[in-house]
Order: structure tokens, then C-alpha cells, then sequence
């Protein structure tokens, strides 16, 4: 009985044994497998790797200004109102500096207010703002023929018959922003566009009447969320008939303006 018991208790301790071998196996294993499935979920797109923090945010941050546009003045979805004042420059006659009030329709009738003088050319516009880089704009624009040359010019005073003629401008054009820009000016940063602008439109005067094309370039500086001082440049070509005679005239118009961006708040 007593060689009974000693060989089981050998037994039992040989099994306990191989036990405890079994699991000291086991556990590298499972520390490889963890590893590994560790570094496949840090791999994955959504992972999250061993980056330095500093370097992280670096990363970041130049990826955020290769993809970001934020500006501090928004244009897209909104209405644009503009009154422009400037000076007209006409191929046939003489340099536009002022006009009066009477040279409006219907204005001329009113005693007081005909007489009001105003710039060489006055323009009202309303633009639609597609994107931040394309708009629409219809305009009216009001300026007068004169002429004070010499003897060699007497026929053209007979055209306009001796005194300063009025002249309309009704034009549609595609405006496109093809830069937007910031300045220092004084101590305060000031955001600008500078755009591009082409159409079509007609011009109704004493010896004008069809269709005329207009080309030219502009800055805008904003101001607030609602404001912006403007500077245009236009190019006129039309048909003029002198004498029996048509042809194609270029005239240049520089204006200086304000907008208002409605509605007010972005």
C-alpha cells in the first residue's frame, strides 16, 4: 500500500508539472499574438501610430492650409448694389469730367435739380455672386459728349448742335475674381479682390444706337461684412456714324465706387 502511495504522489507531481510547462508555452504566445494585432490596428487608416504630438499638430496644421479657403469676407449667395462716379474718355470728343443731374431722364424738367453737376460718368450696377470666384452684373451708365476743338471740328459741333449731348450705357457682364488678396494698410489688414470683367450691352446717344461690348479689369477693397470701395476700368467699343460715315470707337471709362453686399450679415 505505502509503494501505491508514493507512485501516485509521483504522478500527481509529474502532471502538475507539465501543467505549469504548458502555460509558460502558452504565455509567449499570447503576448505575440497581442503584439501583432496591436500593430495591425495601428497600420489600419484609423490607427493610431507612435507620432510625436508637436509633429502631429505640425502635420496638420500644413495640411489645413493646403486645403482651407477661409476668408473673412463671404460673396457667395449675395446681392452686390454699386454707385459709381468717374471720368469718360471718348474717342471722337472731348475727355468727360462733369455732368449734371438734367442729363437723367425726366430729371431735366425739375429747375433745382437740373443743374446739380455730378462726375464724368455715373454708373449704378447690381451683380449676383454665383461662387466667391464668378458673379453676374447688370449696370446703367450715364455720361455727355462735347467737344471744344478747333475750326477743323465745326462739323462735329453741328452733330451735337452746339452744345453737350447725353449719352446711355446699359451692359451685362460676368465678372471673375481671379485673385483674392490681403494689405497692410496703416495698422489693420485690408482683404481685396482683383477681378476681370467682360459683356455686352447697347448705347443709345445722339449718333450712337446698338449694340456695344465692354472689357476691362477692377479692385475691390472690403470693408466690415457689408461694405466695399471699388475701382474700375472699362473698355467702350461701339459703332458712332459722323457725317454718314460708321465706325468703331474705343472709349475708356475709370470709375471709383461703393458696394453694398446684401443681405448684411453673411
Amino acid at each position: 500500500m505505502a509503494g501505491l502511495k508514493v507512485h501516485a504522489a509521483v504522478a500527481a507531481a509529474a502532471a502538475l508539472l507539465s501543467l505549469q510547462a504548458g502555460a509558460r508555452a502558452a504565455e509567449p504566445e499570447d503576448d505575440d499574438a497581442d503584439e501583432a494585432a496591436a500593430k495591425a490596428e495601428a497600420g489600419k487608416p484609423g490607427g493610431d501610430a507612435c507620432i510625436d504630438e508637436d509633429v502631429k499638430a505640425d502635420l496638420f496644421a500644413k495640411r489645413k492650409q493646403r486645403t482651407s479657403r477661409e476668408r473673412l469676407f463671404q460673396q457667395t449667395n449675395r446681392h452686390e448694389l454699386a454707385l459709381r462716379f468717374g471720368y469718360y474718355e471718348s474717342d471722337t470728343f472731348d475727355g468727360s469730367y462733369e455732368t449734371h443731374l438734367g442729363d437723367i431722364p425726366y430729371v431735366s424738367k425739375v429747375p433745382y435739380l437740373r443743374a446739380v453737376p455730378m462726375t464724368g460718368i455715373v454708373a449704378f450696377s447690381y451683380g449676383y455672386h454665383m461662387t466667391e470666384d464668378f458673379a453676374v452684373e447688370a449696370s446703367a451708365a450715364l455720361t455727355r459728349l462735347a467737344s471744344h476743338g478747333g475750326p477743323e471740328l465745326e462739323r462735329t459741333f453741328m452733330v451735337l448742335e452746339g452744345k453737350p449731348r447725353r449719352q446711355l450705357m446699359f451692359d451685362a457682364d460676368l465678372i471673375w475674381t481671379l485673385a483674392h488678396a490681403k494689405m497692410r494698410f496703416g495698422g489693420s489688414i485690408t482683404h481685396l479682390d482683383f477681378y476681370l470683367a467682360a459683356g455686352g450691352g447697347v448705347v443709345d446717344s445722339a449718333i450712337s444706337s446698338g449694340i456695344a461690348g465692354n472689357g476691362g479689369f477692377g479692385l475691390k477693397f472690403f470693408l466690415g461684412h457689408a461694405f466695399a470701395i471699388r475701382l474700375d476700368l472699362r473698355d467702350h467699343v461701339f459703332q458712332q456714324e459722323l457725317l454718314s460715315e460708321t465706325f468703331v470707337v474705343n472709349d475708356i471709362s475709370a470709375t471709383l465706387g461703393l458696394s453694398l453686399f446684401l443681405p448684411t450679415r453673411e
